[in-house]
């Protein structure tokens, strides 16, 4: 039987000319944003610097967040097996990536990074995760 719900946490991580990352992921096909579960009792601000390290070899400090909110998103997974949860909510971080950031993706979370203004989203497929990824880009003042 599945479970409710995943709490987890997402990036949106911004450059300098105010374009948003999101990745080609090779598990479930599409793009999406950084991000991932949460630990027991992990404190979303740690979890995204944890998961950005994990996805990225991206390492942050709380300086490089320029907001985190409390205010979620929420997407239902498609019912296949594959999926264990039948839905996630995400809190939302805003990460400001600068020159001397490096992003490697690391396993399988992503095959391809790009960055895109963010009212292009809508032209990337993201699935199941389309309407959660738009109102998260309206939280963080990009849409």
């Amino acid at each position: 039987m599945k479970q409710e719900i995943r709490k987890a946490v997402m990036a949106v991580i911004v450059n300098i000319e105010n374009k948003v990352l999101i990745g080609s992921s090779p598990r479930d096909g599409g793009f999406k944003f950084p991000q991932g579960g949460l630990d027991e009792n992990e404190h979303f601000v740690d979890g995204i610097i944890r998961e950005l390290k994990e996805e990225l070899d991206l390492d942050i400090t709380i300086n490089d967040i320029s907001q985190s909110y409390t205010e979620t998103v929420k997407y239902i997974y498609p019912n296949e097996d594959k999926y264990i949860f039948k839905s996630q909510e995400l809190n939302i971080v805003k990460v400001t990536f600068n020159d001397q950031m490096k992003l490697i993706p690391q396993d399988d979370e992503f095959e391809e990074l790009i960055w895109i203004n963010p009212s292009e989203l809508p032209n990337y497929n993201t699935y199941f995760r389309a309407q959660a990824y738009e109102k998260a880009l309206v939280i963080c003042g990009l849409l």
